[in-house]
Protein backbone atom coordinates (compact mmCIF):
# COMPACT_ATOMS: atom_id res chain seq x y z
CA UNK A 1 0.00 0.00 0.00
CA UNK A 2 1.23 3.42 -1.12
CA UNK A 3 1.98 6.15 1.31
CA UNK A 4 -0.64 8.26 -0.14
CA UNK A 5 -3.33 5.08 0.61
CA UNK A 6 -1.80 5.13 4.23
CA UNK A 7 -2.80 8.71 4.72
CA UNK A 8 -6.15 8.17 3.20
CA UNK A 9 -6.88 5.07 5.66
CA UNK A 10 -5.32 7.38 8.17
CA UNK A 11 -7.50 10.35 7.60
CA UNK A 12 -10.80 7.58 7.86
CA UNK A 13 -9.48 6.13 11.25
CA UNK A 14 -9.57 9.42 12.70
CA UNK A 15 -12.78 11.17 11.50
CA UNK A 16 -14.29 7.35 12.24
CA UNK A 17 -13.26 7.25 16.04
CA UNK A 18 -14.71 10.95 16.29
CA UNK A 19 -17.61 9.78 15.24
CA UNK A 20 -17.29 6.48 17.66
CA UNK A 21 -16.86 8.61 20.39
CA UNK A 22 -19.58 10.81 20.20
CA UNK A 23 -22.28 8.66 19.08
CA UNK A 24 -21.39 5.53 19.54
CA UNK A 25 -20.69 2.41 17.16
CA UNK A 26 -24.48 1.60 16.41
CA UNK A 27 -25.49 5.01 15.44
CA UNK A 28 -22.94 5.81 12.98
CA UNK A 29 -23.09 4.79 9.73
CA UNK A 30 -20.32 4.48 6.92
CA UNK A 31 -21.97 7.54 4.86
CA UNK A 32 -21.23 9.49 8.28
CA UNK A 33 -17.79 8.28 8.32
CA UNK A 34 -17.54 9.35 4.14
CA UNK A 35 -18.94 12.46 4.94
CA UNK A 36 -16.90 13.37 8.11
CA UNK A 37 -13.40 11.77 6.16
CA UNK A 38 -14.29 14.44 3.17
CA UNK A 39 -14.38 10.96 1.00
CA UNK A 40 -16.91 9.23 -1.28
CA UNK A 41 -18.58 6.41 0.04
CA UNK A 42 -16.61 4.39 -3.08
CA UNK A 43 -13.79 5.59 -1.52
CA UNK A 44 -14.59 4.23 1.59
CA UNK A 45 -15.41 1.11 0.55
CA UNK A 46 -12.42 0.90 -1.54
CA UNK A 47 -10.00 0.88 2.05
CA UNK A 48 -12.95 -0.72 3.93
CA UNK A 49 -15.82 -3.31 3.42
CA UNK A 50 -17.75 -2.18 6.73
CA UNK A 51 -18.46 -0.52 9.38
CA UNK A 52 -17.17 -3.16 11.30
CA UNK A 53 -13.64 -3.17 9.80
CA UNK A 54 -13.21 0.38 10.63
CA UNK A 55 -14.55 0.16 14.42
CA UNK A 56 -11.98 -3.25 14.58
CA UNK A 57 -9.08 -1.36 13.34
CA UNK A 58 -9.73 1.82 15.27
CA UNK A 59 -9.46 -0.18 18.57
CA UNK A 60 -6.72 -2.34 17.64
CA UNK A 61 -4.50 1.11 16.73
CA UNK A 62 -5.71 2.09 20.16
CA UNK A 63 -4.58 -1.41 22.15
CA UNK A 64 -1.84 -1.19 20.10
CA UNK A 65 -0.71 2.25 21.50
CA UNK A 66 -1.64 1.20 25.11
CA UNK A 67 0.59 -1.63 25.02
CA UNK A 68 3.48 0.26 23.59
CA UNK A 69 3.01 2.69 26.44
CA UNK A 70 2.44 -0.19 28.96
CA UNK A 71 5.65 -1.82 27.83
CA UNK A 72 7.61 1.06 28.09
CA UNK A 73 6.56 1.32 31.58
CA UNK A 74 7.08 -1.76 32.32
CA UNK A 75 10.39 -1.62 30.97
CA UNK A 76 11.52 1.75 32.90
CA UNK A 77 11.55 -0.37 36.39
CA UNK A 78 14.17 -3.29 37.28
CA UNK A 79 12.66 -5.84 39.80
CA UNK A 80 9.79 -8.31 39.16
CA UNK A 81 7.65 -6.31 41.72
CA UNK A 82 8.05 -3.14 40.64
CA UNK A 83 7.12 -4.57 37.38
CA UNK A 84 3.99 -6.23 38.61
CA UNK A 85 3.01 -2.66 40.21
CA UNK A 86 3.55 -0.67 37.12
CA UNK A 87 2.14 -3.06 35.13
CA UNK A 88 -1.56 -2.61 37.10
CA UNK A 89 -1.48 1.15 37.54
CA UNK A 90 -0.27 1.95 34.10
CA UNK A 91 -2.80 -0.36 32.79
CA UNK A 92 -5.66 1.40 34.69
CA UNK A 93 -4.17 4.63 33.86
CA UNK A 94 -3.79 4.36 30.08
CA UNK A 95 -7.32 3.16 30.24
CA UNK A 96 -8.93 5.94 31.97
CA UNK A 97 -7.15 8.10 29.33
CA UNK A 98 -7.88 6.54 26.10
CA UNK A 99 -11.91 7.73 25.28
CA UNK A 100 -11.97 5.57 23.21
CA UNK A 101 -11.72 2.34 24.77
CA UNK A 102 -13.76 3.77 27.79
CA UNK A 103 -16.25 5.64 26.19
CA UNK A 104 -16.87 2.79 23.79
CA UNK A 105 -16.75 -0.04 25.96
CA UNK A 106 -19.26 1.51 28.60
CA UNK A 107 -21.66 2.89 25.91
CA UNK A 108 -21.79 -0.46 23.72
CA UNK A 109 -20.79 -3.45 25.29
CA UNK A 110 -24.49 -4.83 25.14
CA UNK A 111 -24.59 -4.37 21.66
CA UNK A 112 -21.37 -5.14 20.84
CA UNK A 113 -20.17 -8.27 22.92
CA UNK A 114 -18.94 -10.50 20.61
CA UNK A 115 -17.14 -7.74 18.41
CA UNK A 116 -15.23 -6.45 21.51
CA UNK A 117 -15.15 -9.94 23.80
CA UNK A 118 -12.80 -10.76 20.27
CA UNK A 119 -11.02 -7.57 20.33
CA UNK A 120 -10.28 -7.87 24.41
CA UNK A 121 -8.82 -11.65 23.98
CA UNK A 122 -6.08 -10.32 21.32
CA UNK A 123 -5.36 -7.76 24.28
CA UNK A 124 -5.72 -10.13 27.41
CA UNK A 125 -3.00 -12.56 25.81
CA UNK A 126 -0.86 -9.29 25.68
CA UNK A 127 -0.85 -8.63 29.05
CA UNK A 128 -0.97 -12.52 29.54
CA UNK A 129 2.20 -12.61 28.24
CA UNK A 130 4.02 -9.59 29.86
CA UNK A 131 3.07 -10.79 33.53
CA UNK A 132 4.32 -14.40 32.30
CA UNK A 133 7.50 -12.87 31.48
CA UNK A 134 7.65 -10.65 34.92
CA UNK A 135 6.56 -13.73 36.71
CA UNK A 136 9.89 -15.80 35.11
CA UNK A 137 12.10 -12.69 36.00
CA UNK A 138 11.02 -12.81 39.58
CA UNK A 139 11.93 -16.64 39.39
CA UNK A 140 15.09 -16.35 37.85
CA UNK A 141 16.05 -13.32 40.33
CA UNK A 142 14.77 -15.28 43.64
CA UNK A 143 12.31 -12.46 44.33
CA UNK A 144 9.36 -15.00 44.43
CA UNK A 145 9.42 -18.18 46.02
CA UNK A 146 5.91 -19.20 46.33
CA UNK A 147 5.56 -20.73 42.95
CA UNK A 148 7.42 -22.93 40.70
CA UNK A 149 8.09 -22.21 36.72
CA UNK A 150 5.53 -25.09 36.06
CA UNK A 151 2.93 -22.01 37.64
CA UNK A 152 3.58 -19.41 35.87
CA UNK A 153 1.49 -19.54 33.23
CA UNK A 154 -2.26 -19.97 35.93
CA UNK A 155 -0.79 -17.24 37.72
CA UNK A 156 0.10 -14.92 35.05
CA UNK A 157 -3.33 -16.01 34.13
CA UNK A 158 -5.20 -15.42 37.42
CA UNK A 159 -3.54 -12.29 37.80
CA UNK A 160 -4.72 -10.84 34.46
CA UNK A 161 -8.30 -11.65 34.87
CA UNK A 162 -7.64 -10.30 38.83
CA UNK A 163 -6.58 -6.82 37.52
CA UNK A 164 -9.34 -6.65 34.47
CA UNK A 165 -11.55 -7.61 37.22
CA UNK A 166 -10.61 -5.08 39.20
CA UNK A 167 -10.50 -2.53 36.23
CA UNK A 168 -14.27 -3.12 35.04
CA UNK A 169 -15.13 -2.51 38.44
CA UNK A 170 -13.74 0.80 38.60
CA UNK A 171 -14.71 1.59 35.30
CA UNK A 172 -18.75 0.53 35.74
CA UNK A 173 -18.69 2.41 39.25
CA UNK A 174 -16.78 5.80 37.70
CA UNK A 175 -14.06 5.15 40.73
CA UNK A 176 -11.01 6.58 38.74
CA UNK A 177 -9.93 7.77 42.20
CA UNK A 178 -10.04 4.65 44.16
CA UNK A 179 -7.31 3.70 41.48
CA UNK A 180 -3.92 3.63 43.29
CA UNK A 181 -4.98 2.43 46.76
CA UNK A 182 -7.55 -0.36 45.12
CA UNK A 183 -4.19 -1.37 43.01
CA UNK A 184 -2.06 -1.20 45.82
CA UNK A 185 -4.61 -4.03 47.87
CA UNK A 186 -4.35 -6.18 45.00
CA UNK A 187 -0.46 -5.95 44.12
CA UNK A 188 0.23 -6.34 47.99
CA UNK A 189 -1.75 -9.51 48.13
CA UNK A 190 -0.78 -11.29 45.05
CA UNK A 191 2.78 -10.45 46.14
CA UNK A 192 2.77 -11.75 49.43
CA UNK A 193 1.52 -14.57 47.88
CA UNK A 194 4.44 -15.15 45.13
CA UNK A 195 6.92 -14.60 48.09
CA UNK A 196 5.63 -16.99 50.67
Amino acid sequence: MSGKDESIKAEILAEAKKLFIHYGWGKTTMEDIAKAAGKGKSTLYYYYKSKDEIFDEVVTNEMDEMFRALQEEVGRVHTAEEKLIVFGLTNFKLLQNRTILGKIVLREISANIPRLVGLSRQYQRKEINTVRNILILGLEKGEFAGYTVDDVDAIAFSMTCALRGLKVGLIIEDRYADLESRIDILTNLLLRGLKA
